[in-house]
């Protein structure tokens, strides 16, 4: 009926929220006629059972759960999801720490709320003009923020009473809780004027945003908070305002500069410095594999190709003897014409998919050439060919007693086929290693 309808707006509108300290609301399902909520699972501990566990949080940890909830709770304001039930046992403590938002199931679209519907939520935390009845907004989500804070930095409820009667009629009166630093005495002040704020009745004077909050407490930015509140900072205010990070114009100007110079230098001497631009790279990687596809096919591997692989690699080997054999200022400028080749551009391809072993291997030989049809070549960046293998077909042995000798026509050797490829001349040369 009206409230399964309910139930599956709340859902929809729950599902919008995505933050990473709000707990993710998925979906809605039946079981026996019964119908769940499914959430995202959190292990950890509610921020209610864990201040009664160990009291009051260190000042520094708290302040970062507090930034965390003003965080979660203004992903939701910002998508125009109210919780209308914030408290500590609505926030969960994970694993790792964190601050996560729990329980949308009170949280509506604000222009959706019916008069039956605004007495929802916990008496301890609700604001005043929601006791009243009156129109829930993102004000009244900030009172019940400021609450939390309360005991989040004190580890004391604000309101406290015997009975429900007794907690709701002192709601109503014009009771307020005795101030943070009367509980902590070495609570900075800066965090009792954020908690005070946010616990005004009148909507009107609490900060207009969760960010607002968050910016206020210390080691944010006040001056920020007291602009976005339409607010002038005081002189007291951008005095004690914090400084660090911030550059003198001089020094600024002056790293700014030096950044210039250093890309300039890169720039000019890129083609000098880096690899490449000693190397010819006259052929695109399409146009290399076209070519190793086609020496494949001239020596006569015929096996169906259904994977193949290609990259450019390094050859440090010629590299390293040149670095320490020859001193001169030109050394490098023999890579010009591609030999020795220190950039090789290699290609596999495969019957089966090449499906490497080790991650951390290259893919020339990982996997390794065991399947038969399995082919490979390596050029150098003019195309000239390197290195040649393939995997021939595996033959199951023949009985000795049905073993004839046949003539058959002599089929020109694997070697003699590579040497009568145009272009395909190989140079060897040796490089010695230290």
């Amino acid at each position: 009926g009206a409230a399964l309808a309910r139930f599956h707006r709340e859902v929809r509108v729950a599902r919008q929220v995505s933050h990473k300290n709000v707990c993710r609301v998925y979906d809605i399902g039946e079981t026996d006629g019964r119908h769940f909520l499914s959430m995202e699972y959190i292990k950890g501990e509610e921020l209610s059972s864990l201040l009664r566990r160990i009291g009051r949080l260190p000042v520094d940890k708290a302040i970062q759960l507090a930034r965390q909830i003003c965080a979660g709770l203004n992903a939701a304001h910002e998508v125009g999801v109210l919780h209308r039930d914030l408290k500590p046992a609505n926030v969960m403590i994970d694993g790792d720490g964190n601050a996560r938002i729990l329980d949308f199931g009170l949280a509506g679209l604000a222009e959706e709320f019916r008069d039956d519907e605004l007495a929802a939520g916990t008496p301890a935390y609700m604001a005043p003009e929601q006791l009243e009845g009156k129109p829930f907004t993102i004000r009244s989500d900030i009172y019940s923020l400021g609450l939390l804070l309360y005991e989040l930095f004190t580890s004391k409820k604000a309101f406290e009473a015997a009975t429900l009667g007794e907690l709701i009629k002192l709601r109503r009166g014009n009771t307020t809780p005795t101030t943070p630093t009367s509980i902590v005495k070495d609570l900075d002040p800066i965090i009792e004027r954020v908690i005070d704020r946010c616990i005004q009745r009148d909507p009107a004077l609490r900060p207009s945003s969760a960010l607002q909050v968050a910016a206020a407490l210390p080691g944010g930015d006040p001056i920020a908070a007291a602009l976005a509140a339409g607010e002038t900072p005081s002189p007291e205010m951008v005095a004690a305002a914090p400084k660090e990070g911030a550059l003198r114009p001089a020094v600024a100007v002056s790293m700014f500069a030096l950044i210039v110079v250093g890309l300039a230098v890169i720039v000019l001497l890129a083609d000098k410095v880096v690899l490449y631009g000693y190397v010819p790279l006259d052929k695109s990687p399409d146009v290399l594999r076209e070519k190793a596809r086609d020496i494949i096919r001239r020596v006569g591997v015929v096996a169906p190709v259904t994977d193949d692989t290609h990259a450019f690699e390094q050859d440090r080997g010629p590299l390293d003897y040149i670095a320490e054999t020859d001193t001169r200022a030109q050394r490098w400028q023999g890579l010009k014409d591609g030999q020795p080749a220190v950039v090789v551009y290699w290609y596999r391809q495969s019957p089966g998919y090449l499906g490497g072993f080790d991650l951390f291997r290259d893919g020339w030989t990982n996997p390794p050439p065991i399947v038969s049809g399995m082919a490979g070549v390596k050029l150098d960046t003019r195309g000239r060919l390197l290195e040649f293998y393939t995997v021939p077909p595996q033959v199951d042995p023949v009985p000795s007693s049905e073993f004839r000798v046949q003539n058959k026509p002599q089929v020109p050797s694997l070697r003699s086929q590579v040497q009568n490829l145009p272009n395909s001349k190989l140079e060897t040369r040796n490089y010695r290693r230290s």
